[in-house]
């Protein structure tokens, strides 16, 4: 433990920067022993570890009662000051007094000329960490002076520079669609720039029964012949990039706008990727997409082949048995713009289920989420989607996203934007997509 003497021989930065050594000291022995150190894991650590406890606690105690007295001290001082000076009364000053100031800087020469503003510089309290207030009788009247000088207000040219506008932290961002369907996609790795496989074209099922031969000769005991072609289909790799030039000064002097950059070029990498895979034509450098794919395609109609209506669930479901039936896919999602689900998700029972006017909500009254369920399918909102169009699909089965490149971030210069203090932000990335079997996907349009 220190003694008296010693805590009062030193200065305030002293007992701090002792008070942090102790700390310091302290924070290696709880590294060394991170559950904590007890007397039965070493006597002598621990007995060291207690004494610089105990004198961080005394030092701390001394400093916040020196800082107590301290700023007690100063409070009698300036209220001893205050009480000494002789009564202050207000004269109108009649023109220019002798003693009123000719000019705004007068004041503050008055300020600094005080005795006890002197003393204060003097004793070196003024860099202390404790506060200091104290009042200073100034000469003259101000309101007097700022009288005979010209209306000061805010404008261009006037005290409207020293008004400081109130900026508010970040930025406001622009929001941005969300990419919803690309969870819906299946993706593999690939090492080539171009992605070969092999597809069904035709299958004729001859199977039959066939019935014991009669002779060794002619047609009798033959066994039905089927039919099976393929063909083999390519799939390029693509590539998806933008960039954006950038000032030296402008990363230097606000390093976030970097980090927005890359978070923004890589958005729109994901965006265009999203909207290849759905509705690209497969003219170079486009992807082939599902909506091009060769997919069925029925009308609004098409769920009343089925004892159904002319509505979109109805034509959903339809579509959903063309993708089962002649495609002999299972559909796991459907795809739909959100102004195409509003319509499906306020629908409310009317006459048709035996109500006059319409009733509930059919998928949920306004208070509860409702299911985002299309016929036990799971239903994914894209502005990406065509609108007044249902995409259904067995996606798992149906078509393969081949990742050759993966998203990435790039920094260079370009021409002579090394001398121009320039460097170019380049996002880029290359992939390939497949659609296997078109029949496992089905749109309905005219929803």
């Amino acid at each position: 433990m220190l003694t008296v003497e010693q805590l009062s021989g030193m200065s305030m930065p002293e007992l701090l920067t002792e008070e942090k050594s102790r700390y310091q000291q302290m924070a290696e022995f709880d590294k060394k022993y991170p559950t904590g150190l007890t007397p039965y894991d070493n006597a002598e650590d621990f007995a060291q570890y207690k004494a610089l406890g105990d004198e961080t606690d005394q030092l701390s105690g001394y400093i916040a009662a020196k800082q107590t007295a301290e700023q007690k001290r100063d409070h009698n001082m300036r209220r001893l000051e205050m009480l000494s000076r002789p009564g202050q009364h207000h004269q109108q000053p009649d023109g220019d007094a002798p003693d009123a100031p000719k000019s705004i800087t007068m004041f503050g020469q008055q300020f600094v000329d005080d005795a006890y503003y002197q003393s204060i510089v003097k004793s070196g309290a003024v860099h202390s960490q404790v506060k200091h207030k104290f009042d200073v009788a100034l000469k003259g009247s101000l309101l007097a002076y700022l009288a005979r000088k010209a209306l000061v207000y805010s404008a261009s040219g006037q005290g409207g520079n020293l008004i400081v506008n109130d900026r508010q932290p970040g930025f406001q961002e622009i929001l941005q669609r969300e990419l919803n369907l690309l969870d819906l996609i299946p993706t593999a790795q690939t090492t080539s720039n171009m992605i070969e496989y092999v597809k069904e074209k035709t299958f004729t099922n001859n199977a039959a029964t066939v019935a014991e031969a009669t002779a060794t000769t002619g047609a009798t005991g033959l066994k039905a012949e089927s039919v099976l072609n393929f063909e083999l289909a390519t799939s390029p790799v693509q590539t998806i990039a933008h960039w954006i030039p950038v000032t030296n000064q402008m990363l230097a002097d606000a390093p976030q706008v970097r980090g927005i950059i890359d978070n923004r070029l890589m958005y729109g990498l994901n965006q265009e990727l999203e909207d290849q895979i759905l509705s690209g034509n497969g003219t170079p450098p486009n992807l082939t997409g599902i909506l091009a794919s060769g997919l069925s395609t029925v009308g609004l109609s098409a769920g009343s082949t089925y004892g159904g209506q002319a509505t979109a669930v109805d034509a959903a479901f339809a579509a959903m048995l063309i993708v089962q039936v002649p495609g002999l896919a299972r559909p796991n999602g459907v795809g739909l713009n959100p102004l195409d689900w509003a319509a499906i998700r306020l629908a409310r029972e009317s006459a048709v289920t035996g109500n006059v006017n319409p009733g509930g909500y059919l998928y949920g009254p306004p208070s509860v989420a409702g299911p985002q369920t299309l016929w036990g399918r799971p239903v994914v909102l894209s502005l990406g989607m065509t609108e007044n169009t249902i995409l259904v699909g067995d996606f798992q089965l149906g078509c393969l996203m081949f990742d050759r490149e993966q998203g990435a971030i790039r920094v260079g210069t370009v021409d002579d934007q090394f001398v121009r203090n320039m460097q170019t932000i380049l996002a880029e990335l290359r992939a390939a997509f497949a659609v296997f079997r078109p029949t496992a996907f089905a749109r309905v349009t005219g929803v």
